[in-house]
């Protein structure tokens, strides 16, 4: 799920980040504040304990075993990844330096980045050594297969799809490039199509060998997906004929259109679970970031903030529970979990910020949390 937390990262990047000047303008107060409708107290991290001499770490994938993977680092290339369970962080090997990806078998995955030339990716099974994929991973499923896109020299590429130590072409339509986005349990892709001539994306679904491209909007024309589900729905968002953007799903051809039932304001999806509920951001008539929703049965819900005029939701688990970051009354940004209609901020390591990144079937969350120095650290949310 990828690229639902790119798109909550690029939302929120536009939010005042919060240091040292906003503790001081705030009193000194390093965690959240009560806010109506949520918690009254923030749940406390703990600290996965890798590579303390490193400064910036994130945890970003938790399996339903507990099982945790992510990254420490010292700069852009200075990459390294690391497993918690059981309460003990080990060292991954050195060809899997950014883990994204963690499945119920164990199976980690992610991102090599290289100085100069393109991004790779690599699988390290259980029992068995690192495998270079040779494309950046995007996303795994539970039977251990990865997608992502393959890049050329000359700039087009096309999704594919490793499994078992063999990689498939999905294809992409002529004068197109293709990219794999996420993968459903059955290995139902869903690929983002770009026209070389007029950048006006598209999205199909690939499933057993055939690759269908899937409806917009009636005048729009582009559309972008982020997430997919077990049944092969999948998630994102279109153009309008009136230039707006909406949140949409597709389950099987037909396209929903969740954006309609929120006049006046644009939105985006950005994950949907196994029961169909949908999450996603919205924004005001001038493009500011606004509340959260999730929809049900294309119903939306209001998820609130912390306190201040955003929230933004990455990921929604089998149980309805949400996650994603807020800002706060006072500008600065924390991590929360949304579960029965309450949203509750997921504390810091007093450095005043935090950010979620994933989130399991029990309801744990992993991410970072900012400490009195400035830097990170990789963390768990029980």
């Amino acid at each position: 799920m990828t690229s639902a937390a790119a798109t909550a990262a690029a939302v929120l990047a536009t939010m005042s980040m919060a240091g040292p000047a906003a503790q001081a303008a705030t009193g000194g107060r390093t965690g959240p504040q009560p806010v109506a409708g949520g918690s009254d107290r923030s749940v406390a991290p703990v600290d996965l304990g890798f590579a303390p001499d490193l400064p910036y770490h994130s945890a970003t994938a938790i399996n339903d075993r507990g099982v945790v993977v992510g990254t420490a680092s010292g700069g852009s290339y200075d990459l390294h990844g690391f497993r918690w369970a059981a309460g003990r962080s080990a060292a991954l090997p050195d060809a899997a330096p950014g883990p994204s990806e963690i499945n119920n078998s164990d199976q980690i995955a992610g991102l090599v980045p290289q100085r100069s030339r393109p991004n790779t990716g690599f699988v390290l099974g259980a029992g068995r050594g690192v495998v270079d994929t040779g494309f950046p991973v995007r996303d795994q499923n539970e039977r251990g297969e990865v997608v992502g896109g393959l890049w050329g020299p000359d700039g087009t590429g096309h999704a594919v799809r490793w499994w078992r130590g063999q990689t498939s072409d999905l294809g992409a339509p002529p004068g197109s490039s293709s990219d794999g986005v996420a993968i459903s349990a059955s290995g139902q892709v869903a690929v983002q199509i770009s026209d070389a001539d007029d950048h006006r994306d598209h999205v199909a679904r690939w499933a057993g060998g055939r690759l269908d491209a899937l409806p917009t909007l009636p005048g729009g024309g582009a559309a972008w997906a982020t997430d997919i589900n077990d049944r092969g729905d999948i998630v994102g968002w279109a153009d309008t004929a009136a230039g707006s953007r909406h949140a949409v799903a597709w389950v099987g051809r037909r396209l929903i259109d969740l954006g309609a039932a929120l006049p006046g304001r644009t939105s985006e999806a950005t994950a949907v679970n196994d029961a169909g509920q949908v999450v996603g951001q919205t924004f005001d008539a001038d493009g500011r970031p606004g509340h959260g929703v999730r929809w049900d049965f294309g119903r939306p819900r209001d998820l609130g903030t912390l306190g201040g005029p955003a929230s933004s939701p990455i990921a929604i688990n089998d149980r309805g529970e949400v996650i994603g970051d807020s800002t706060t009354a006072d500008g600065r940004r924390f991590a929360f979990r949304w579960r029965d209609g309450r949203m509750t901020a997921l504390g810091d390591l007093g450095g005043g910020e935090s950010h979620a990144a994933a989130i399991n079937d029990r309801g744990q969350v992993v991410g970072e949390a900012r400490v009195t120095d400035g830097h990170t650290r990789a963390v768990l949310w029980p």
